[in-house]
């Protein structure tokens, strides 16, 4: 058995592991809450005949049959990396206006909406999960010309740059017959899958106060119940909180049979002494 002294020496041990591991995680989470800096503040108001606030666009996608297929209504900015002639890391930043060139297709279980505006041009995909219970974005691409006025000095113009989010992107998954929606800003990042790219480029298209919803088939601009997303706008890994309390578990196991084996080899090396 323990004595008093020696039991008191472990406890406070063991306090102190679980007091380090407690302060790094706590570390590790305000590290992942700092306070956003977001990439705008709002493009400029502009007049609209469609029913939404001033600062939103409203971009719709009809069938064939004349009824809404998708919805999408958001603030939203594009904003590409490229590097300019004197080598330099540049920003060219495009607000999506109100009136673009809107084009696509529907089906049952796949849609796509064309948005296209001053020689850029967005497509969005859309499908349905096998069981037709959800519908999602699974890819998102940027097409231009590097020779866009948009872009100062470039140092490679004339090229056709094509951008795409990554192979098996899910974006947005919402039950069918319910809109997306997220207040917070939602940041979908494009960048070249060809490896013979040679551009460099690399975009990213942020969403503001983003509402969207794909195989409607309704008149006119009927939403969907909404489909809120979460507080971060993301979904929670739990890979972390068990990895840390695997961590601290192993930890305190390692203190523990640390200090028995020191016990014993002390015990053992003071039997041996008072033998002699």
């Amino acid at each position: 058995m323990f004595s008093r002294k020696e039991l008191l020496y472990l406890r406070a041990l063991i306090f102190a592991t679980l007091l380090h591991l407690s302060s790094a995680l706590q570390l590790e989470g305000l590290s992942t809450k700092k306070p956003r800096i977001t990439k705008y503040t709002m493009k400029p108001t502009t007049s609209s005949a469609t029913a939404v606030p001033s600062s939103l666009s409203l971009y719709r996608l009809n069938a064939a049959s004349g009824a809404t297929c998708i919805l999408i209504q958001t603030d939203a900015l594009l904003s590409i990396q490229y590097r300019d002639k004197y080598n330099e890391d540049k920003e060219a930043d495009s607000f999506l206006p109100d009136q673009m060139d809107i084009s696509g297709e529907c089906w049952e279980d796949e849609s796509r909406i064309t948005m296209a505006w001053k020689g850029f041009t967005v497509n969005i995909y859309f499908s349905k999960t096998p069981g037709g219970e959800r519908w999602y974005v699974n890819s998102v691409d940027l097409a231009y010309s590097s020779s866009n006025k948009l872009f100062e000095h470039i140092d490679r113009p004339g090229l056709d740059v094509k951008l795409s989010t990554p192979p098996g992107t899910l974006l947005f998954p919402t039950p069918v017959g319910k809109s997306y929606t997220c207040d917070n800003e939602v940041t979908i990042t494009m960048f070249a899958q060809d490896e013979n790219d040679k551009s460099g480029h690399l975009a990213k298209l942020y969403l503001r106060e983003l509402r969207m919803q794909s195989f409607m088939y309704k008149a006119g601009n009927a939403w969907g119940p909404t489909f809120q997303c979460s507080a971060t706008g993301t979904y929670r890994d739990e890979t972390a909180p068990i990895a840390v309390g695997s961590t601290l578990a192993v930890a305190t196991v390692c203190t523990v049979v640390g200090y028995g084996l020191w016990r014993y080899f002390k015990v053992k090396k003071f039997q041996y002494g008072t033998m002699a």
